[in-house]
């Protein structure tokens, strides 16, 4: 018999082609010899080399002799619940006329570009394992690419190129904002004093570069920091806008300089116009350099709006950054309120320890005999001493030396050392013609800058400096000694807020 699918030639009763496979169970009507195309993708992936042995070609039976006209048992047709569906053809072939038999030698030779066979193929799937013999392998999917990753344009992501340009320009423009406004409070000053008329224009005209110059910060800081797609061409024409304003404001400038020196002062020249217009010219080019950048970046990221669509239904614009100025405004105030509560938390930690170093200190204090801890005042000032040793013809300077002298007795009460009190200064002043009186401060300033560190400060000014300001300063006008005292007073409040603090008083 032969096969019914490459018509090649197999042993009687078999069931399936020992060449392609195909299943032999199916009978046909009796009488018909049809036998259909074979579609060139379902030969089989590998098959072995066909090896053609000569001799006569075998000579056609009649039609009724065919092996086709045989019964067929009934045990052996496969279930047709089992079978696959058929794939569907890509192109209806008509059938062609019935043949007595397929002639093995007239079998078109495999194509050169098929690949060699292997020596052992793989089994081809039948009607109840899948889908057709010798059908293209699987192409694996393709991972995709995770969002945040780095683009394929080698590596360089525009997103941050674009956020450190916005947040460079949008500082600088802060910058010229806080020099304009410096403008501002001259011209004012100028039309309070001197009444002059230009001022009045000069201001108007400095307030409203500060204005321009903050909407364009403002723009470029939500570009760097609140940039969405939805908002990037509405943040863009606020930029725009501000760089407009900007470039308005210097024209009107110019314009006001030139007429007011002409009609006013009566004077004007060629060379002051060059530097009217070389301003004009500086300010445009940061301007083009600034929105040009932006738009370039978000071009290479493929999200620049179109030039003629930023102009449009600017109402609408207005409110989007209306609403990402809300925005961001609500999330620098709770990130501002994070901070504040995260500084008192660290702040209560803080005191809570002090309390405790201050229980311990006054435990240790008891133990070792001395007093309880009391308060010391650390709101000495200079001010209050000279008013006050003037209004007492001096008796308070002398009460100041005996205080000081006591707290930082009780202060500094574990370094070994003591202050001179009162007595001891009023006299040994008298006896060295006031060099005692120097000699204390200067000790005085060491002392307080030697315990500074067991309060965990550091101060920079010592004896040396004490004295060198009494001997040196008063050549500047007799304002030495004053200074050193101011020094004293200062260091010693450090010193009793920290003592203060340490000992929970």
């Amino acid at each position: 018999m032969f096969c019914k699918q490459c018509g090649k030639e197999i042993p009687e009763n078999s069931n399936f082609c020992i060449y392609c496979g195909a299943s032999q169970a199916a009978a046909e009507p009796a009488g018909e010899t049809v036998i259909e195309p074979v579609p060139q993708a379902e030969e089989p992936a590998a098959q072995p080399e066909l090896v053609v042995e000569p001799g006569p070609a075998p000579e056609a039976p009649p039609a009724p002799e065919l092996v086709f006209d045989l019964p067929v048992p009934e045990a052996a047709p496969a279930p047709k619940a089992q079978e696959p569906e058929p794939m569907p053809l890509p192109d209806p072939v008509p059938e062609p006329a019935p043949m007595p038999l397929p002639d093995p030698v007239a079998e078109p030779a495999p194509k050169a570009d098929e690949p060699a066979p292997m020596p052992l193929p793989e089994p081809v799937p039948g009607p109840t394992t899948g889908g057709p013999a010798g059908g293209p392998p699987p192409v694996p999917p393709t991972p995709a690419q995770p969002a945040g990753a780095a683009p394929s344009n080698g590596g360089v992501s525009y997103d941050l190129l674009l956020k450190i340009f916005a947040a460079v320009c949008g500082v600088i423009c802060l910058l010229r904002a806080l020099g304009s406004i410096g403008g501002v409070f001259s011209n004012l000053f100028s039309l309070v004093r001197y009444a002059s008329i230009p001022s009045l224009f000069y201001a108007v005209l400095n307030l409203a570069t500060v204005v321009c110059y903050l909407g364009a910060a403002a723009m470029l800081a939500l570009l760097a920091l609140r940039r969405t797609k939805e908002n990037t061409e509405a943040l863009v024409f606020g930029l725009v806008a501000s760089a407009a304003g900007l470039l308005i404001v210097r024209l009107l400038s110019v314009f006001v300089s030139i007429l007011l020196n002409v009609v006013f002062f009566r004077f004007f020249n060629f060379s002051m116009l060059l530097s009217y217009l070389g301003g004009l010219l500086g300010l445009a080019f940061w301007l083009a350099l600034c929105v040009g950048g932006v738009w370039g970046i978000l071009y290479l990221m493929k999200e620049a709006p179109q030039p003629a669509s930023v102009i449009n239904d600017p109402a609408a614009k207005m409110a989007v950054i209306a609403e990402a100025l809300k925005k961001g405004a609500g999330d620098v105030q709770q990130q501002a309120g994070a901070a504040a509560a995260s500084a008192k938390s660290a702040y209560d930690a803080h005191q809570a320890q002090q309390a405790q170093a201050a229980q311990q200190a006054q435990a240790q204090a008891q133990a070792a005999g001395y007093p309880t801890a009391t308060r010391i005042p650390t709101n000495r000032s200079l001010i209050a001493y000279i008013l006050l040793s003037i209004i007492t013809c001096g008796i308070y300077s002398y009460y100041f030396i005996y205080s000081i002298a006591r707290d930082v007795n009780t202060m500094c009460r574990e370094d070994g050392e003591k202050t001179g009190g009162l007595l001891a200064f009023i006299l040994l002043s008298f006896v060295t013609c006031g060099f005692y009186g120097l000699y204390w401060e200067y000790k005085l300033g060491n002392r307080l800058a030697a315990n500074a560190p067991r309060y965990g400060l550091a101060f920079q000014e010592n004896g040396t400096s004490v004295l060198l300001w009494y001997l040196v300063g008063a050549l500047l006008c007799g304002i030495g000694p004053w200074v050193a005292m101011h020094i004293l007073i200062k260091n010693t409040n450090a010193l009793a807020a920290a003592y203060n603090a340490r000992n929970g008083l």
